[in-house]
């Protein structure tokens, strides 16, 4: 069954999506659950990222089917978020699907795999990150997170704070090597890392 949003949330993140990657998200306050009608909890907001990254991106041809499909390793709330969006969401003229990722083999199945910053838990068998991020290595699959370091084990994409606010950083290299194209209005927004180059003795 899928779980609803608040009504007073549901204007602002409307026009989060509506607008793209014009990116009033970018500058968009982050506001417990609990907030005013004119702000928008962090969840939701990470909710309407992810589906513009996924809007904003190209996968191999190969990987279409009849849904888009999101998943979500750990983070229930922002899961809460995603579910309550997905039956009125469609993403490149197809439906959205959002899965709980409990396994490997789960992940290689979406297009895009939010990792949340509590993506283990007591009690919880869903793989380490790094374990997940290493099956994905080459794969068509978006791999995004929210806590330092998720770059260095081989995210693609890490959303961050500055301030009361939510940017994001993309890995170039990690997104080519899984055969994926962003748009330049979306490389455009984001704090770029590159690898170290090494220097030829």
């Amino acid at each position: 069954m899928s779980r609803r949003l608040g009504v007073r949330i549901r204007p602002l993140l409307a026009l989060c999506l509506g607008l793209g990657l014009c990116l009033v998200v970018c500058d968009a306050p982050l506001r417990a659950a609990g907030g005013s009608a004119a702000t928008v909890s962090a969840e939701n907001l990470k909710a309407a990222f992810l589906l513009n990254f996924m809007r904003f991106t190209d996968w191999p041809p190969a990987t279409n089917g009849e849904f888009s499909v999101l998943g979500v390793v750990g983070d229930r709330s922002l899961e809460d978020a995603i579910f309550a969006l997905a039956d009125s969401q469609t993403v490149h003229e197809r439906r959205l699907r959002v899965v709980r990722v409990r396994s490997v083999r789960d992940a290689i199945e979406c297009h895009l795999v939010f990792f949340g910053s509590s993506s283990t838990s007591i009690g919880d068998p869903t793989p380490a990150t790094a374990e997940i991020l290493a099956a994905l290595a080459g794969r068509p699959v978006l791999t995004v997170g929210d806590e330092p370091g998720f770059l260095a084990l081989g995210g693609m994409v890490n959303l961050y704070r500055e301030g009361e606010k939510l940017r994001f950083e993309i890995a170039p290299d990690a997104v080519g090597a899984g055969g994926l194209v962003m748009s330049s209005r979306l490389l455009a927004l984001a704090r770029i890392a590159r690898k170290p180059v090494v220097a030829q003795p």
